[in-house]
């Protein structure tokens, strides 16, 4: 053997020693890592889903760590590591320090699929279902989706509505081209009149009536007649509404029509229909039309008009007065009123307007008539009318009876002529009763009961007294001031002026309330519901009847100074009011329980021989005033009589009042 080639030998042993060691080197740091990791445990990762895991493939992004298949070995506290596999979105996650050495699972999100999808022809009104669900409204769909099995819906109002269904892969783009069909829609279209010309879309279609199919979409109609104004409208056929009808009313074209009217104030028809005056108006042209105006108090009038398409024309009506024939008779004559003016005297014959009129038939004392009348040119109106003098009726509208604010009762009284007084030889007769004729002409209302102590407290609140007990006590001025209260009181006219001192004056005219007059006391006493007028109140027999009244009886012995014997009434002094049966005037307690103050002075004048005396109301003025009828203290023949009258200027336990008023003031 050369040297050569044992120097080759040589070297080749020494290159497999050399080689040997590396080995050794190697597996003896192997062992080391080994030992080293088997040391420090390793963290196994299971990736999901199960199509994931075995795919997935797991890499230490940050940290030292070491990933042997799906275990990750590493020295420091925390590590990431990335998890990725096909058809799935990668993953980073940091592993913590407490979840070293334990089992980490890790979830990979699967990809989506891309739908991108369009319609032929293309449509921004398509909308657009995925899965049933609404998704946009465009002409493209663009839309991400899990990977599957799914539906798209294309609905588009023009088209027919197209579905379809297909696979998606992870990740994977689909690309669709959906072709749609236009809907076709029954379009039906009428005209009155017929025989309009149809346009669609600018196009003539033929005149109406006519069926057409139209596609799906908005189209306007034109429809056009000679005479009348076109009509333009827009339908829309959809694949929810393809059957469309339509009828047109055509309008004929228009003119311009101006009433001017005199005198202002009526009515304006226009065929039926009322418009104002001097107002434009459009009608229709080439029709007949008729105006009519009237106003109360004119002859109406009436016109024709026709105008043509686009005249405007003013038409003029001027109304004539209508007058109507009115006679008006009346007994007495009187003055004519109409409306509140004065026009004549009746009887006469009167040319009126043709309204609604008050005329009025007036003579003073009279009650006056009103008519309500509407003359007319076509018949005359008569009226006739006798008048009622304005005191009768009054009389005859007024109640029987009436119940006043106070609580007082009073009863309506037509008087008479009577002879008041009494003769020398009356026995009881006294020298002031002068015998004289009266004539009671007005008709006077008088209480039915003399004013209790409670109406009276209404106007004197401090007044003391049995409550249901006449009122006494009191001067005569009082009593006229109760009567003036009472007369403000219910809006009546007062009847006195009571001046300082107690005097006062009257006015014969009020017709508020008064105490009663001498004459009418003395006449509803002896007159008044009766035959023939009497000595007493209850007759002309002196014996006092039982229960006549409350006066000076049995039980009165030894507290007046004179009393009736074998009589007895129940009361030894004062009694209720209304008490004992009312007398033949209907008026209560004229014989006894208080006497009355009346209207008059007193005094002692004598009648002229022959003097007739009318509503008399004594003298202006006095300083007493007349007392009439007895009272509880009454036992004589004399105080018993109606015609015993007393005087009085100062007040007395017995003397009360009783309150009248006339009807009506006037004389």
């Amino acid at each position: 053997m050369s040297e050569f080639e044992l120097g080759i030998k040589k070297a080749r042993a020494k290159q497999r020693w050399a080689f040997f060691l590396g080995i050794g080197a190697l597996i003896a740091a192997g062992v080391t890592i080994a030992a080293g990791f088997a040391v420090i445990g390793g963290t196994p990762i299971d990736v999901s889903p199960k199509d994931a895991q075995s795919k997935a493939k797991i890499v230490v992004e940050h940290g030292v760590a070491v990933a042997a298949g799906n275990v990750i070995y590493s020295f420091a506290e925390s590590f990431d590591i990335a998890v990725s596999a096909d058809g799935f979105q990668k993953l980073v996650r940091t592993i913590e320090p407490h979840e070293k050495g334990k089992a980490v699972t890790v979830s990979l999100t699967e990809l989506p699929g891309k739908i991108i999808a369009t319609t032929n022809p293309q449509s921004e009104a398509s909308r657009w279902f995925l899965n049933d669900e609404p998704v946009l409204v465009g002409a493209i769909f663009d839309h991400d989706v899990p990977a599957g099995r799914h539906q798209i819906a294309v609905d588009n109002p023009y088209f027919e509505k197209v579905e379809r269904s297909f696979d998606v892969g992870r990740g994977d783009t689909t690309n669709l081209e959906i072709p749609i069909a236009p809907v076709l829609g029954a379009v039906e279209i009428k005209t009155e009149p017929s025989e309009g010309s149809v346009k669609v879309d600018g196009q003539s279609i033929g005149n109406s009536p006519l069926n057409m199919e139209l596609k799906g979409g908005k189209h306007t109609i034109v429809v056009e007649k000679d005479g009348y104004a076109p009509v333009e409208t827009e339908v829309e056929v959809t694949n929810t509404e393809r059957t469309i009808a339509r009828k047109f009313f055509l309008k004929p074209l228009q003119a311009t029509l101006t009433v001017a009217v005199a005198p202002s104030g009526g009515e304006l028809l226009l065929g039926g229909r009322k418009i104002a005056p001097g107002q434009p108006i459009s009608v229709d042209a080439n029709a007949k039309y008729t105006v009519t105006y009237f106003k109360s108090g004119y002859l109406g009038a009436r016109r024709s008009v026709k105008l043509k398409p686009g005249e405007a024309t003013t038409l003029s009506i001027n109304l004539e007065r209508e007058l109507g024939d009115v006679e008006i008779w009346s007994s007495p004559e009187a003055d004519v009123y109409v409306g509140g003016k004065k026009i004549g005297k009746s009887p006469g014959k009167f040319s009126l307007p043709a309204v609604p009129l008050t005329v009025e038939i007036r003579k003073d004392g009279y009650r006056a008539v009103t008519k309500k009348i509407r003359p007319s040119s076509r018949k005359a109106i008569s009226i006739r009318e006798s008048l009622v003098p304005e005191l009768a009726a009054r009389l005859k509208e007024s109640p029987d009876e009436y119940t006043n604010s106070v609580g007082l009762e009073l009863k309506l009284f037509k008087p008479t002529s009577f002879e008041m007084g009494a003769p020398r030889h009356q026995l009881g007769q006294r020298a002031n009763e002068f015998q004289k004729t009266v004539e009671l002409k007005k008709a006077f209302y008088a209480a039915k009961y003399e004013v209790t102590n409670s109406q009276y407290r209404q106007f004197r609140k401090h007044h003391s007294g049995a409550s249901n007990e006449p009122v006494s006590s009191i001067h005569w001025g009082e009593a006229a001031a109760f009567c003036n209260w009472l007369s403000a009181k219910e809006g009546l006219s007062p009847f006195y002026a009571i001046g300082n001192g107690g005097r006062a004056t009257f006015n014969a005219t009020a017709d508020g309330y008064r105490l009663l007059s001498e004459a009418e006391w003395e006449w509803l006493a002896r007159k008044a519901g009766k035959r023939n007028q009497t000595i007493f109140p209850w007759g002309d027999k002196s014996v006092v009847p039982s229960n006549a009244g409350n006066i000076a009886d049995e039980a009165a012995n030894g507290l007046t100074d004179f009393y009736v014997p074998n009589y007895s009434d129940g009361y030894a002094e004062v009694a209720p009011v209304g008490s004992f049966p009312a007398e033949a005037s209907g008026l209560y307690d004229l014989t006894g329980n208080v006497s009355e103050f009346v209207h008059d002075y007193y005094s002692l004048q004598p009648p002229g021989p022959g003097e007739t005396f009318v509503d008399p109301l004594g003298p202006r003025i006095g300083d007493t005033h007349v007392v009439k009828g007895s009272s509880w203290r009454s036992g004589t023949r004399t105080l018993l009589r109606a015609a015993y009258r007393d005087g009085l200027s100062n007040m007395r336990d017995d003397v009360g009042f009783r309150i009248g008023r006339y009807l009506y003031g006037a004389e």
